[in-house]
């Protein structure tokens, strides 16, 4: 009875936790010379975005813009930038399975008796990632990429996407550029 009850207290917190929080990675190149980056812009390719199609693409841009600018970056969108960003979202099935064990039991030494029942529940969902990449425009080498995955589980309505997707990008770019 103690393993149900100590179950049902976890489980939600467990699903809460799994729907609503995401991880931050990222990885650069040591090699790189970040001091001299200055102005940016956007990469366009098969996987980058370059163009504003989407909302979500709108309020990724608009984060990427304002940490960027915050940490005293230019958009310079006239003349050849220092590096460029992209950015694109990557989305996974994944599944989460929840087992349950009722019983009780019964008796007195040395006649007893117990029974129960076990019950398990497979959630599918996707999990979405922000990736975000950082490219020197002289040599178009990646020299820095972070992500959040699961930053885009879970978005239910335009209020939390609006929540979500800029500190998401804030918490990516916390690191860059590396010390």
């Amino acid at each position: 009875m103690r393993f149900f009850r100590l179950s049902a207290l976890l489980l939600p917190l467990a699903l809460l936790l799994g729907c609503s929080s995401y991880s931050v990675n990222y990885d650069y190149d040591v090699t790189a010379s970040f001091g001299r980056y200055r102005t940016f812009d956007y990469y366009t390719s098969k996987k980058g975005t370059g163009g504003t199609t989407s909302l979500m693409d709108k309020r990724v841009r608009a984060a990427v813009e304002k940490e960027l600018q915050a940490r005293g970056f230019v958009l310079e969108t006239r003349s050849d930038p220092d590096f460029l960003v992209t950015y694109y979202p990557v989305m996974k099935d994944r599944k989460v399975r929840t087992t349950t064990r009722v019983g009780m039991g019964w008796g007195y030494r040395p006649v007893y008796g117990r029974i129960g029942t076990t019950t398990s529940q497979v959630k599918h969902y996707k999990e979405g990632t922000i990736v975000l990449e950082i490219v020197d425009f002289k040599t178009n080498q990646l020299v820095w990429q972070g992500a959040a995955a699961g930053a885009l589980t879970g978005l239910n309505n335009p209020e939390d996407a609006d929540e979500l997707v800029p500190k998401a990008i804030r918490d990516i770019l916390a690191k860059f550029p590396p010390k």
